[in-house]
């Protein structure tokens, strides 16, 4: 269970230490849209047992979420935190995990009637999604600010500040969203991260 202290030789990672970092920081009024929510838990349910699905339902405090509705982000990070946790061992550890966790959530954002808006607006191309980013980022957040610097018709760099998504959840995240809308040979890197902001090169061929 993820509520269980951690014995000295299982003393936690960095991404642990950086998503209770997070949790730490977030505060009520700060939400996501209820998809994501039901991304994470499917994600989980594809990637684990029944054990780890009850546990990260037990941190989220709900069962059951409306996709358009606003729920506080602590939940899921803490959530996030948790599967992490309990797939890393056989996923390739925990940045892993929650890289996957950040597509798999994504790809159950763009199935809803949310989602769907948003790929009928991009009619197929990448550019066109990057190129709206910051208002689909407003659509479905109340946290932070996000900016899109262009190098090139295919390549750029998202800027983002006061985010509190994990930076290997950002990066699954995007990969998946460029892919999604036409992008082939995508590649998403983190370039920095400093507390809550975080800079992302991508680009597709």
């Amino acid at each position: 269970m993820c509520n269980q202290a951690m014995a000295p030789a299982d003393a936690p990672s960095d991404w642990e230490r950086d998503l209770v970092w997070r949790t730490s920081q977030a505060r009520p009024e700060d939400t996501a849209r209820g998809v994501f929510f039901k991304g994470a838990l499917a994600a989980v349910r594809e990637l684990g047992d029944a054990s780890a699905v009850r546990s990260c339902q037990e941190a989220l405090g709900e069962e059951r979420f409306v996709d358009a509705f606003r729920y506080p982000i602590h939940s899921l990070l803490r959530t996030l935190s948790c599967a992490a946790r309990q797939l890393a061992p056989g996923h390739g550890g925990g940045e892993a995990v929650l890289r996957e966790l950040g597509r798999r959530a994504n790809a159950n954002y763009l199935a809803s009637p949310l989602g769907r808006t948003v790929k009928m607006m991009t009619q197929g191309s990448p550019r066109r999604l990057m190129e709206n980013a910051a208002n689909i980022h407003r659509q479905t957040m109340s946290f932070g600010a996000l900016r899109v610097e262009w190098t090139g018709p295919s390549s750029g760099r998202v800027l983002r500040r006061g985010d509190f998504w994990p930076a290997a959840w950002q990066e699954g995240a995007l990969e998946y969203l460029l892919c999604a809308t036409g992008g082939q040979r995508v590649r998403v890197e983190r370039e920095w991260v400093d507390g809550l902001d975080g800079g992302f090169v991508f680009a597709w061929g």
